[in-house]
């Protein structure tokens, strides 16, 4: 078995294994990139014969290119539990309790992710069950149909949260034409169109769903060995794309300040967005790390932005925020919720005061106190194999590499108050941000 150490550049051998260890990450990764493409990382840790499961599918919202197909990502997330011609839906949900599996799946704008706990026993049969859907799906015209009634509840659900609206809407004004622009739910009228997308389905799931979009993970009580083998035995037949991922529209850059309104059609606390271009999420940049620790010190609840919105003058509920850790360059964002519309005059100064200081001189105190406290805050997550195989998906999809959380956390780790002023000052600008207020319709008058 090749070794390799977390922080040095590794080419990965057709199909041999490596294993990697030391750094921040407290636990060995063993990894596998079969012939077809598709890579696995196996992550032993003690769970008393528990493991999670993952497969991480490079397809999200942000693929979503076509015209009229906005939302398809999602869709397809619930049309992959309707099994194969070998195992239908319903045998398939009956194996799936017979394993014991808590499993369920979700996507968002960079990814579509598939999951499952179960005893480490179950493995090897849970690994056959999903080779069998990854590579042989299988769909009606009338699964179709039924599957897109539930999304379109889903949808209304969503537009019954002002907080969803708010959301969607600081995206939709930030980003004129990357696909960030739309939320993952998908606009009403493709949603409407979905009972009639069969023929569009199939053609998803061949160009999406190949084995070098996916990634693999197992974690837990296991043997690396034992798991690729599984692998190997089960989803090794499973060919190649032959078509090309989408090409992006280019995001032209933002040159002013960017303002929009909401007006929700009944009674609810007045909300302000905030959203700041920033960089892509990628480890090996040192201003990511730095604007993390914007966005900490920004919303922690005892830092001087909460102090003085919450407790001191008394103008929020709530206030929330943080540097979306997106494929592409996407936003830091904060959000308050009021307790009186009046005071949002007030409350947009208040933001702007805080971030001024920022970007002028940062207490090296409260750096030291936030960074600790969030490194903690992460590092004692990392107990179970669920929230282990979470973690190192979302810096695998990011960063393509095992060693990104390690080299985030260099970086976080050697942040100086001038390094997080300077970022702040970079990216903290008018000239990159937009500001959405939603208002209950009682208040808009």
């Amino acid at each position: 078995m090749a070794l390799f150490t977390l922080g040095l550049a590794v080419a990965l051998a057709q199909p041999a294994a490596a294993e990697s260890t030391a750094g921040v990450f407290p636990y060995a990764v063993h990894s596998e990139v079969l012939e077809n493409g598709l890579t696995v990382h196996v992550i032993p840790m003690p769970s008393e014969g528990v493991a999670a499961c993952y497969t991480w599918m490079k397809v999200g919202s942000r693929d979503e290119t076509d015209p009229g197909r906005t939302g398809f990502a999602h869709f397809f997330e619930h049309l992959m539990f309707y099994g194969t011609q070998t195992v239908g839906r319903e045998a398939r949900e009956r194996e799936i309790l017979l394993l014991g599996a808590d499993e369920n799946a979700w996507t968002w704008f960079d990814e579509t992710v598939y999951h499952a706990v179960l005893a480490n026993t179950q493995v090897p049969k849970y690994l056959a069950l999903e080779a069998d859907r990854f590579q042989h799906l299988y769909l009606t015209e009338e699964d179709v149909r039924r599957e897109a009634g539930a999304v379109f509840g889903e949808y209304r659900k969503g537009q019954s949260d002002p907080d969803s609206r708010l959301w969607e809407t600081l995206f939709a004004n930030a980003f004129s034409t990357h696909t960030y622009h739309h939320d993952t739910i998908g606009f009403e009228a493709d949603i409407a169109a979905m009972p009639t997308a069969w023929e569009y389905s199939q053609a998803f799931f061949s160009r999406f769903y190949r084995p070098e979009n996916a990634t693999i993970l197992v974690v837990g009580d296991v043997e690396p060995a034992e798991v690729f083998a599984e692998v190997r035995k089960n989803w090794s037949s499973w060919p190649t794309g032959t078509q090309s991922r989408p090409a992006l529209p280019e995001e032209p850059k933002q040159t002013a300040l960017r303002r929009a309104e909401v007006l929700w059609p009944g009674p609810t606390a007045t909300r302000i967005a905030f959203g700041w271009r920033i960089p892509a999420d990628r480890a090996a940049n040192p201003e990511v790390a730095a604007l993390s620790l914007v966005a900490e010190m920004l919303t922690s609840p005892v830092g001087p932005l909460s102090r003085r919105l919450i407790d001191e003058e008394g103008l929020a509920y709530a206030l929330e925020g943080a540097r979306n850790p997106f494929f592409d360059p996407s936003l830091l964002t904060l959000t308050l919720t009021l307790k009186d519309p009046k005071h949002l005059a007030r409350a947009e100064a208040i933001v702007r005061e805080e971030v001024a200081k920022l970007q002028t001189a940062v207490d090296p105190d409260y750096l030291a106190q936030t960074r600790s406290h969030s490194r903690y805050d992460f590092l004692s997550g990392l107990d179970d194999p669920d929230s282990v195989a979470s973690a190192f998906g979302w810096a695998m999809r990011r960063n393509g590499t095992v060693d990104a959380l390690d080299t985030y956390y260099r970086h976080y780790d050697a942040q100086t108050p001038e390094g997080v002023a300077s970022a702040a000052q970079k990216y903290l600008v008018d000239e990159g941000l937009t500001v959405v207020v939603l208002k209950g319709a009682s208040e808009a008058q």
